[in-house]
């Protein structure tokens, strides 16, 4: 029409929608195998298929059955010919053969009644050629066939940490430490990285998905929501296929557990080598980030910020805001900036907060959020004072204490604000930078406090901003 009317014809039918159904196994065995078969094994100290084996024989009590037709002994285990010819079924198998060979391994392994296999080999979806795809396709359809599932193909393998259980090729992974996040990746670069940066934090199970031709996101969803041994989920995606399905099993495990996640693809040229990394669709990172957090999700960019603040969600809740202290007062400024800046919300101290305050720092100091102490903070008694005032503040509910110095009586304020935070509810945060040899008197003197360490402060204010975030997503 000449003056910019519209007319639409539609036909719109009135309804309940459509909710999204999605059968998702169970995959619990995976995590407390007790029966374990190598297909693939090897004598080769250098290959895959010997690097599983060492790193199954980590758990003394695991019964491990390397499979090479050329080999009689593997690692001193007796090794076997076939699946068929073991003495029992076992509860999983690991593939670690040629991608030619795969099919006829993970066929022959749900003929023999294996449950589940998990699949090392790559050359499958991944590889961008018709003659992996195909060979994935057809590794579907012996799932469905069987009712095998498969972890995989291309992946470093799974963890189960509290099961005893390295079902990887990376034998380090027997040693990290036991504890309450589970971790869930698309990479195995990225679960390895984030192992070997905190590996002391303590994690329940280590999954890399690789390919996911089988077990995706929702099935492990479904499962940690039910494990007794999670309390929070950190989640590593560069690209999804099934995305209703994805969100549905999400917001179910959100409504029980804390769950962290992480996508690459931000820029067009990550967005393009996801899909050459896994075989997946990577898709528009602003409506995932929406579902995401519509789901219940918290969504981070970086993966140490994904296991910063796994760490801190397991560790405590916050109900406030954020009270900003340091004894220097441009690291309180930047902080405050990082904390508004991300989302996060600084407290807003009432009256007579500040009146303390200012009862206690000269003129000369930041005597409101942030604070700052100056040279007042290196007096222990003021220094215990302005952090109980801080924390008997209503709005209130993270402190963070920021120091960039190693004065020699480092450890007596770290005692200080151990013995305080111990009989105050609220959490803290201390972001320091300081010389190495200083890391261990200060973890040594907030052990058991509610205190959580960051060595900068843009981690430390990162992390008090995305707890104390403001999530209004409907």
């Amino acid at each position: 029409y000449e003056r910019g009317a519209v007319v639409a014809d539609a036909r719109i039918v009135v309804g309940e929608r459509k909710r999204f159904e999605m059968d998702v196994g169970d995959i619990s065995f995976f995590f407390k195998a007790r029966s374990v078969a190598v297909i693939g094994a090897s004598t080769n100290p250098i290959k895959v298929g010997n690097s599983v084996v060492r790193s199954l024989m980590s758990n003394k009590n695991l019964r491990i059955y390397p499979i090479n037709p050329n080999a009689s002994e593997i690692l001193g285990l007796k090794a076997y010919p076939s699946v068929k010819s073991l003495p029992e079924v076992p509860d999983i198998a690991i593939v670690t053969v040629p991608a030619e060979f795969v099919l006829d391994a993970v066929r022959e392994a749900a003929e023999a009644g294996v449950k589940g296999v998990v699949i090392i080999s790559s050359g499958f979806k991944e590889a961008e050629v018709e003659e992996g795809k195909v060979r994935e396709e057809r590794l579907r359809e012996i799932a469905r066939k069987y009712g095998i599932r498969i972890v995989g193909p291309n992946t470093f393998g799974i963890v189960s940490v509290v099961g005893g259980i390295n079902a990887s090729f990376t034998p380090m992974f027997s040693e990290v430490k036991k504890g309450r996040i589970a971790l869930v990746s698309q990479s195995g670069g990225i679960c390895h990285y984030i192992i070997h940066k905190f590996r002391d934090s303590g994690f329940s199970h280590i999954l890399h998905l690789g390919n996911r031709c089988d077990v995706d996101f929702p099935d492990v969803m479904r499962f940690l929501r039910e494990d007794e041994n999670t309390d929070v989920v950190a989640v590593y995606v560069e690209g999804i296929d099934n995305g209703r399905g994805l969100f549905e099993e999400l917001k179910r495990l959100c409504s029980e557990k804390k769950v962290v996640v992480m996508k690459s693809g931000r820029s067009s040229v990550a967005d393009k080598a996801s899909v050459s990394h896994t075989g997946s669709m990577a898709g528009d990172y602003r409506v995932f980030a929406s579902a995401m957090k519509q789901a219940g999700a918290v969504v981070v960019e970086t993966p140490t910020e994904l296991i910063d603040t796994a760490i801190a969600m397991e560790k405590f809740e916050v109900s406030g805001g954020v009270a900003v202290l340091t004894i220097q007062a441009g690291l309180g400024i930047v902080a405050a900036d990082i904390i508004e800046s991300s989302g996060g919300r600084l407290a807003r101290f009432g009256e007579e907060t500040v009146r303390k305050l200012k009862s206690l720092l000269p003129p000369i100091t930041l005597r409101e959020n942030p604070v700052d102490l100056s040279f007042s903070g290196l007096n222990l008694k003021v220094f215990a004072e302005v952090i109980d005032t801080v924390c008997r503040d209503d709005d209130v509910g993270l402190v963070m204490f920021l120091y960039a110095v190693a004065p020699p009586s480092w450890v007596l304020p770290a005692e200080v604000i151990s013995q305080i935070m111990g009989r105050i509810t609220k959490p803290s945060i201390l972001g320091y930078s300081s010389t190495p040899e200083n890391y261990a008197e200060i973890k040594e003197a907030l052990k058991g406090s509610k205190t959580l360490i960051f060595d900068s402060v843009e981690r430390a204010a990162k992390v008090a901003a995305i707890l104390s975030e403001k999530r209004n997503y409907f």
